[in-house]
This record gives structure tokens, C-alpha cells and sequence, in this order.
């Protein structure tokens, strides 16, 4: 809103224009992005300027280059094929990105649609067929099309019931790992495969990255809503790409869902943090501010 310097205020706006369109659980056409809510993406640059040195991306970023070129070189070594190695790992990674493509194209292009259709919601906000302009995601398409010829019967109602169910449901706080196809729900954590018994003062999971760290735990149920600070232990039921920001902070990460390849794990082994998933209900049996190693 032009309150900051003008370097600080045309970073931002370059990183809008090009990434505005992003935002938490991005999938969801109902979801605001954020370049409609920016205060949790300035609280995540908040913490960055926060951060001591050793902790600044930059720092992360480059020592991730040395331990991999590293890792890279002892490998070629074992192998006894160096050049061979080196060679696969640079095509790796300049290529590895492009995976990401296909989904970053296909929310580029659902925030330019979401975009027209919040402009189509004020303009029913100004016939007062809807209360807000955001109220429109309530509705099915058939529903819209209905709306646009003017056939859709009390739009206020049906949008009304479905808040609603969704304020009911948000309250939800254990969700099955997974539902099998016969609709049995799987609720409980992961096994420790070293055998390791739970006790009073140990919990077991599923270790996805490698590494000891000691800290205070934070649990964290909405990243729009939350600051972690740096060094804390990121705890919660698990993350999307709309957590990664967090990631430069957090000291470890402790999931209740998840694998060796679901996002959080992959992004706690890129940034090189200990990580363990696979908790049942590890957000309730332990609490913000809570020691843990």
C-alpha cells in the first residue's frame, strides 16, 4: 500500500505480479490468493528479516549447493564413474524443476479465471442477489448458469446453508489418513519399524529426513494464521506448497500424515531439517511451547 521503501515496495509488487496468483490450498477455486490476502506472505517475510544470517535463504540456499556438490563428488567417487555422475546430476538439476510446471500453469490460469469471477460476484453484490462477492464459490455450476438466467431461487439461502456445513466442518480436527473404497476409515499413525515402544515421554513416527534437533515445539493448523519463529519444531497434520515459507524457520518438522515423498518430507530433506510423520494425532498430544527432541 506504499507504506514501505520503494525497493521493498517494487519487490513485492514484481513478486505479486508473477506469483499472486498463489495461495494456501491454491486447488481450491474458493480459496483466496495472495495477492487478495498478502498479510500471511508479509508475516512469513516478516520472520525472514527476523532470521539471523546463518539462517538468511541466501545462506540456506548456498550451503544446500556445497553439501550437494559434495554429495555429488563422493558418490562419483564410489561408483568410480565421476564424470558420469557429475554429468547426470547437472541434467537433474536443470530439469528437475519442470515438474513443477504443469501445476504452476494450472494455477496461473485458475487465479486469472478466479479473478473474472469475484468481478462477476460484485457486480451481484450490486443487485443484491449475493452478500459478498466471494459467496459465489458456494454455488455449483449448474447453479450458476441458473444464476445468470435468473432461474436460481434464493441464492442467499442455499449459499447460507453451505457456510454453514463448511463452518461446522472446519472444526474438524482428525481427519483418516485414508479411506479405503468400501468407506472404512484408517485413523492411525505410522509403525516404528525399529520396533521402538511409546511411553509417557516418546512418541513414533515415520523418520523421513535425517538429523537431531532439539527444540519448542509450534502447532500450527493454518499458515495464513501463523508465525513460526526461527528455530521453533513446525508441528502439524500436514503441508502443501503454501507451507513452504515456513520452512526456512522451522528447526524440525512433525507431521501426523504423510510418507517418504508427500510434500512435507521432500521440503525437510531440500532444507536439510530433521523430520519425522506419521504421529496419530500429534497436534493434540502435544502443545505449543513444549520441549522435544
Amino acid at each position: 500500500r506504499g507504506n514501505l521503501p520503494a525497493p521493498a515496495q517494487n519487490a513485492i509488487r514484481h513478486f505479486m505480479n508473477e506469483y499472486g496468483m498463489r495461495g494456501l490450498y491454491e486447488i481450491d477455486f474458493g480459496r483466496p490468493r495472495w495477492r487478495e490476502e498478502p498479510a500471511p506472505l508479509m508475516n512469513t517475510l516478516k520472520s525472514y528479516v527476523e532470521m539471523g544470517d546463518d539462517r538468511a535463504p541466501d545462506k540456506v540456499f548456498a550451503g544446500g549447493r556445497v553439501e550437494a556438490e559434495r554429495a555429488v563428488r563422493q558418490l562419483g567417487e564410489k561408483l568410480g564413474r565421476p564424470r558420469l555422475v557429475s554429468f547426470l546430476a547437472r541434467r537433474v538439476h536443470s530439469l528437475a524443476g519442470l515438474r513443477e510446471l504443469p501445476k504452476f500453469t494450472m494455477i496461473r490460469i485458475m487465479g486469472h479465471l478466479r479473478s473474472k469471477m469475484l468481478e462477476e460476484g460484485a457486480k451481484l453484490v450490486e443487485m443484491d442477489i449475493i452478500d459478498h462477492e466471494r459467496d459465489i464459490f458456494y454455488l455449483r455450476m449448474d447453479e450458476m448458469v441458473c444464476l445468470a438466467k435468473g432461474e436460481l431461487n434464493d441464492p442467499k439461502g442455499i449459499i447460507g446453508e453451505r457456510k454453514a456445513v463448511m463452518e461446522s466442518e472446519s472444526e474438524r480436527t482428525h481427519l483418516p489418513r485414508a479411506i479405503a473404497s468400501n468407506g472404512y476409515a484408517y485413523y492411525g499413525g505410522s509403525v516404528a519399524s525399529n520396533n521402538t515402544k511409546e511411553g509417557s515421554n516418546v512418541l513414533c513416527g515415520e523418520p523421513v529426513s535425517p538429523g537431531t534437533y532439539e527444540g519448542r515445539i509450534r502447532i500450527i493448523h493454518d499458515p495464513s494464521k501463523a508465525k513460526l519463529s526461527q528455530g521453533e519444531v513446525l508441528c502439524c497434520h500436514g503441508t502443501d506448497p503454501s507451507w513452504t515459507p515456513l520452512f526456512l524457520s522451522a528447526g524440525a518438522l512433525v507431521m501426523e500424515v504423510g510418507g517418504l515423498m508427500t510434500h512435507g518430507s521432500v521440503v525437510a530433506r531440500e532444507y536439510g531439517i530433521p523430520a519425522v510423520v506419521g504421529l496419530n494425532k500429534v497436534t493434540e498430544r502435544l502443545t505449543t511451547g513444549q520441549l522435544v527432541r
